[in-house]
């Protein structure tokens, strides 16, 4: 069986570095990265942008390609997709999942230790709404990129990755920030029951807390790998390692006895 594995990017970018690099540490292994709807280079369909309408164009995929034994890694918002995905489908024709720097919950309304940048909250989303409204390109230039990564982008990389994002519309890059912000997938989390891998930056500004501990004490059966020298994008600050830790999870796998579950 030749195993399957999917890249799922986040918020309004396709992440074509952490693509490339995710590709080349699949050797053995057919790789995707989809464009979300109304992301990259997919339609800009005007509706249908929820967290569980994209785990359904996920399944959808899946079901099309008639795929099984799927690796199923979800950066950033991806993480939610994919945890989307096993709330309405289980672990169905997944053999394993990769979660990658990301928090199951924004908010620090009810006391949640790990939210969006150490202390998130409902004013600072309608403020984050006001300033992709109004100021897209100061926003995502002068607070977002830069928070992603720990050594500073120069002026031409940061203008790639933010003409990336602009081909996410704005009316669609709000909604799903929106989305996100009322999220609350972690009693989920400790529900999922396939081997699961952890990489999280050990410098993280987007989740400054140790949201990666949390997680891998929440799922039974995950790997926590942190990468000291990334913020939120280890695929790109520490590709090399990023390349070793996923293929040497997935092979193994290989001498376990992991189910897949199957179609019914």
């Amino acid at each position: 069986m030749r195993r399957f594995s999917s890249f799922t990017a986040g918020r309004a970018t396709r992440s074509t570095g952490g693509a490339r690099t995710s590709r080349r540490s699949q050797r053995h292994t057919t790789s995707s990265h989809p464009d979300l709807r109304g992301h990259g280079l997919s339609g800009k369909a005007d509706d249908g942008h929820t967290l569980a309408q994209y785990a359904r164009d996920m399944r959808h995929v899946i079901e099309s390609l008639d795929l099984t034994d799927v690796t199923f890694v979800g950066w950033s918002m991806g993480t939610e997709i994919a945890l989307s995905y096993f709330e309405q489908f289980g672990s169905q024709d997944v053999r394993t999942f990769g979660f990658v720097d990301q928090s199951p919950c924004w908010h620090m309304d009810d006391g949640w230790e790990y939210p969006l940048f150490g202390e998130f909250c409902s004013e600072a989303a309608k403020g984050v709404v006001e300033a992709l409204q109004t100021d897209r390109a100061g926003f995502v230039k002068g607070q977002v990129i830069p928070a992603f990564f720990v050594e500073q982008q120069s002026e031409a990389k940061v203008d790639e990755i933010f003409a990336e994002t602009m081909k996410t519309p704005t009316p669609v890059t709000v909604a799903m920030f929106e989305e996100m912000a009322s999220a609350d997938f972690r009693d989920v989390v400790s529900e999922v029951d396939v081997p699961t891998l952890l990489p999280y930056g050990g410098q993280s500004a987007v989740f400054p807390g140790d949201i990666g501990a949390w997680m891998h004490e929440q799922l039974p059966d995950s790997e926590l790998v942190m990468f000291d020298g990334s913020s939120h994008c280890p695929f790109v600050e520490e590709p090399a390692k990023f390349n070793r830790e996923l293929s040497g999870f997935v092979s193994g796998l290989s001498s376990r006895d992991v189910g897949v579950a199957g179609r019914s």
